[in-house]
């Protein structure tokens, strides 16, 4: 599925375009193939995700969490990735 993510770091605040997956124990984000974008290639292990927060202002919703010194918000533009997200993230 792709979607867009905001990723916080102690700079700031960066926009990726990315295609997320799971695979076994990981989140998996990447550039989509064939797309002129910023790239990003991460593995974030499941274990090790902090701070899962779901949210609904205003009918949209939002999920963020806390990996390796960064903050990931994912915001549902029509795409369901919230709810695929949280499906997948239930266990934590």
């Amino acid at each position: 599925m792709n979607s867009v993510v905001e990723i916080t770091d102690m700079l700031g605040v960066d926009y990726y375009y990315v295609s997320v997956s799971f695979e076994r124990n990981a989140l998996l984000l990447e550039k989509p193939r064939g797309l002129f974008a910023k790239n990003i290639k991460s593995r974030i292990k499941l274990s090790e995700i902090k701070d899962i927060s779901v949210m609904n202002e205003q009918g949209v919703d939002t999920l963020s969490f806390f990996y390796d010194r960064n903050w990931y918000t994912f915001i549902d533009y029509g795409n369901h990735i919230v709810s695929s997200l949280k499906r997948n993230l239930m266990f934590i």
